[in-house]
């Protein structure tokens, strides 16, 4: 599988790196723009080139994997499917609006294309041990989750991703993840309240509280771009009616009513380095080996639901 990498900032590296040690794939050419991605391109070896329909052209790649600024993305999906890419990747949010969304979709399915928005926790093993749970019903119904997931200023990102009008902030860069999650293992909720808090001297809401509500529980979920020297922390709970689920540091613990307290399995095989404020992580891996194995079938079905995606999207909106 042949694939042209669109964008070669933190994510594009990210994606670069653990594409390499995906089995039957390679890194053809990067699209970029300035001296800066030419010179990144250079030092790999890889042809650059300044448009995604220059690439597609003269490569002919199995697959578009985009990594761009997320403000970027409508504009490169859209020249990909039109140059011909049959095969797309795109880190999340695929888009800022619901109906930009819906639009690629729809052009997608009219043209043949599949699209995987690069969602990626929805393939760490962290997640799948909780929806194996859920899904088996072992410990009986949920009666209440929570989600959190807390950062310090991402400054590493050059300044478009404090801006709202490019990243849609908190709530698309990072309370997404655990939107995608909540959506992944209990559908779309029933109703959506939050609220959200700034500091005086911020531009933007750095903290947001939401809850998703469900007919029998809720589920909670906190967010946060802190002005603090706080590391990176994602971490979530879910309780059942018999036990109860706990993960942080990519550790999950289960607690059941009868029995000792056991680690669930979520040993990773590879563990790669970022470079970005994510620590050292098998999660990436995961996730593009899963997309690549779907992307080298002949599967027609959604590896994530496309209803999904803009259900989320919708409800980031309001946020």
């Amino acid at each position: 599988m042949k694939t042209v990498i669109v964008g070669f900032g933190g994510m594009g590296r990210v994606h670069y790196a653990n594409t390499l040690l995906i089995a039957g794939t390679s890194i053809v050419g990067i699209v970029g723009s300035g001296d800066r991605d030419r010179a990144a391109a250079e030092s790999f070896s890889l042809p650059f080139f300044s448009s995604v329909k220059e690439a597609v052209s003269a490569l002919e790649p199995d697959i578009v994997d985009i990594t761009t600024p997320t403000f970027m993305h409508k504009e490169h999906v859209v020249e990909a499917i039109e140059a011909g890419c049959r095969n797309i990747i795109v880190e999340k949010p695929l888009a800022l609006k619901s109906d930009d969304a819906a639009y690629i979709f729809s052009l997608a399915e009219e043209k043949g294309v599949r699209i995987v928005p690069a969602h990626v926790m929805r393939f760490t093993k962290e997640f799948n041990a909780l929806r194996k749970t859920v899904e088996s019903g072992e410990f009986g119904a949920v009666l209440d989750a929570s989600f959190s997931r807390i950062s310090a200023m991402p400054a590493w990102s050059n300044g478009w991703l404090l801006d709202k009008s490019k990243s849609g902030a908190v709530p698309f860069d990072l309370h997404i993840h655990d939107a995608d999650m909540i959506f992944a293992l209990f559908g779309k909720p029933r109703s959506v309240t939050s609220y959200k808090r700034r500091g005086h001297e911020s531009s933007t809401d750095e903290y947001f509280h939401v809850t998703y509500s469900y007919d029998g529980f809720s589920v909670n979920a906190e967010a946060g771009w802190l002005r603090a020297s706080v590391p990176f922390a994602a971490s979530w709970r879910v309780i059942f009616e018999h036990a109860v689920l706990q993960c942080s540091d990519e550790r999950v613990m289960c607690y059941p009513e009868e029995g000792n307290p056991f680690q669930m399995d979520t040993h990773y095989d590879k563990i790669v380095e970022t470079g970005i404020n994510v620590p050292p992580t098998g999660w990436y891996y995961e996730e593009l080996s899963a997309i690549y194995a779907y992307l080298s079938s002949e599967d027609s079905t959604q590896l994530i639901p496309y209803s999904d995606i803009i259900e989320e999207l919708k409800i980031l909106e309001r946020l």
